[in-house]
């Protein structure tokens, strides 16, 4: 190989960038086009990738554990129970509303 002659001389580089600057001008409009297509296709690819993503097995146990089931204690009940049978005006409504539980 030949040792390359590298004259960075600011006066041999103005003449090649102004060339480079006519053909960029040109083709701007395409130029232009090509990058938002390559940024569509980006995005495109990320929320591909985003929405076929699963999570990990640490995340779903967390998941299932910070989701308790509420529950409802048996004495509540009762007591509830109790409350009803000896107010018979609270009977009236229980019963009214299981027989038409959408009327007000």
């Amino acid at each position: 190989m030949k040792n390359a002659n590298l004259n960075l001389d600011l006066k041999s580089i103005i003449p090649k960038l102004k060339r480079g600057e006519g053909v960029a001008l040109k083709h701007a409009v395409f130029i232009v086009i090509i990058i938002v297509l390559l940024v569509y296709v980006f995005v495109v690819f990320k929320i591909n990738q985003f929405a076929n993503a699963e999570p990990s097995d640490s995340a779903q146990t967390a998941a299932l554990a910070a989701a308790q089931v509420p529950t409802i204690k048996s004495s509540a009940i009762q007591q509830i129970q109790s409350l009803e049978q000896s107010n018979t005006k609270a009977q009236s409504l229980f019963e009214q509303a299981r027989n038409n539980p959408f009327q007000e």
